[in-house]
């Protein structure tokens, strides 16, 4: 029983907070072979989590600006800016770095929740989004549990 929740907590850690799992896994008195399994594990898990329920409600956020902007014109009032600073800049970091400049650094950094939903955001309609964050999900998997390993 105790086995069984070290297990799980190390893959909700790794579901949530990506880059300290292997280490709540080496804390917990788990082998090199467990933790790669854990954190794999639950980085792929919530990667699945976070894209599928990020799609949804992006879509819902879609379709919720279309009433707010039939709205607005139903009532005469003027559009709202559409290409503002911050969108530029979104746009242009994307363009350059794409969805293989996402998957290669943000899982350890931003966490896997923001990755899945920003790739959910702005490369859902790509068929390789989710296959390329898995992969990088078992890369930095195999990354962490050997940086990690170091420093117990």
């Amino acid at each position: 029983m105790q086995a069984a929740f070290a297990a799980i907590t190390v893959i909700f850690t790794a579901m949530v907070k990506f880059l300290f799992a292997g280490l709540v896994s080496y804390g917990m008195g788990h082998g090199f072979v467990e933790t790669l399994t854990y954190t794999a594990i639950g980085g792929c898990l919530g990667m699945c989590l976070f894209y599928f329920a990020g799609r949804g409600m992006m879509e819902w956020f879609r379709q919720r600006y279309l009433r707010r902007k039939a709205a607005r014109r139903d009532q005469g009032l003027p559009r709202k800016r559409v290409f503002t600073r911050t969108n530029r800049a979104i746009v242009r970091i994307k363009q350059r770095y794409g969805i293989l400049g996402l998957s290669a650094f943000a899982p350890p950094t931003l966490s896997i929740p923001i990755t899945a939903i920003i790739a959910a955001k702005y490369f859902r309609h790509e068929r390789r989004t989710l296959p390329t964050l898995l992969l990088s999900v078992l890369l930095w998997s195999v990354l962490l549990s050997t940086a990690w390993s170091f420093v117990r």
